[in-house]
């Protein structure tokens, strides 16, 4: 079964807007913060789109422009971006160093808001790296913050991670009830993108229980919300999901639907990892069901996909 994914959600700072007339020394502070989140929010986009690499460049643009007019906190948020973009391709160690220097800015500022959410991303990394036990430890500090200052939406992240903390070390009820807490916090909030990742975290857990029915249903209810946000690459895993889950039913013509829709999906956003992982699926179901010619096409397709550098 995939590894349910953990949910990245990027916090925008509250920034003032331009003003005209002479230039104070706060309306020139407010310009330059300004400045800093429309970058961030450039990178965000990118990250919508699926370019990692793009939203990379524009984060570390973000962090070099925040640190030269030394606006502490869009350096924070920059820092924390860049993060998220080392854990989306794979580099935990430098996630955490990047999440652990967000959060010191964020405590030398005084921002409290930004301080559970560098606890909870360095929760996150160290979840991944497999300790378990520091997960915990930054996720229960998260939690406990983030309640403190009334902030929901960081609540229902911390939540759902830790739903996935749970799952992983076998704790099928409290990751639901952790799943469901935190659906409940979004749903109030009218949180759809988040909502989505709730309703996918309970579709794996419902799967790895063996109730289809059920994870078909969340796994639809997840599909419907990514496609109102346009959240890629969130709907081509939807759609993967709901294949995995055809194809156990054995309904191997929807199932080779839905895979046919996510590698599409994938290519079309250059993530030619997924892209392959998902064609082998499409080659292997076509076999089985004696589409040699249908196989024969998608192999010369993965045969292009692997050669390229």
């Amino acid at each position: 079964m995939r590894k349910a994914s953990l949910l990245i959600l990027i916090f925008a700072l509250m920034t003032g807007g331009c003003f005209g007339g002479t230039a104070t020394p706060e309306r020139q502070r407010q310009t330059n913060s300004s400045q800093v989140q429309d970058l961030r929010d450039k990178g965000r986009q990118a990250l919508i789109r699926g370019d990692v690499e793009r939203a990379a460049l524009t984060f570390e643009d973000a962090r070099r422009l925040a640190e030269s007019l030394d606006d502490r906190p869009g350096l924070a948020g920059s820092l924390k971006d860049l993060g998220t973009t080392a854990a989306l391709r794979g580099n935990n160690a430098k996630a955490a160093e990047f999440y652990c220097r967000a959060h010191a800015v964020a405590l030398e500022w005084g921002d409290q808001t930004l301080g559970p959410d560098c606890l909870s991303y360095r929760a996150q990394v160290a979840h991944l790296m497999g300790d378990h036990t520091a997960a915990l430890s930054h996720y229960s500090q998260a939690l406990v913050v983030s309640r403190q200052i009334k902030d929901r939406r960081g609540e229902a992240v911390i939540l759902n991670n830790m739903g996935l903390l749970q799952q992983a070390q076998g704790e099928l009820d409290k990751a639901e009830k952790s799943f469901r807490q935190a659906l409940a916090i979004n749903t109030d909030l009218a949180e759809r993108q988040s909502m989505a990742s709730n309703f996918s975290n309970l579709g794996a857990l419902s799967e790895k229980r063996d109730r289809r029915a059920e994870a078909r249903n969340y796994y639809e209810q997840a599909l419907v919300l990514d496609k109102e946000t346009e959240n890629r690459p969130s709907i081509e895993a939807d759609l993967v999901n709901l294949g995995r889950i055809s194809e156990a039913e054995k309904r191997i013509e929807e199932a080779l639907g839905y895979y046919e829709r996510a590698y599409r999906g994938y290519l079309a956003l250059n993530l030619r990892p997924k892209a392959i992982e998902v064609v082998k699926r499409l080659i292997r179901l076509s076999k089985a069901t004696g589409q040699e010619t249908v196989a024969v096409a998608y192999q010369a397709e993965l045969d292009l996909l692997s050669a390229k550098p």
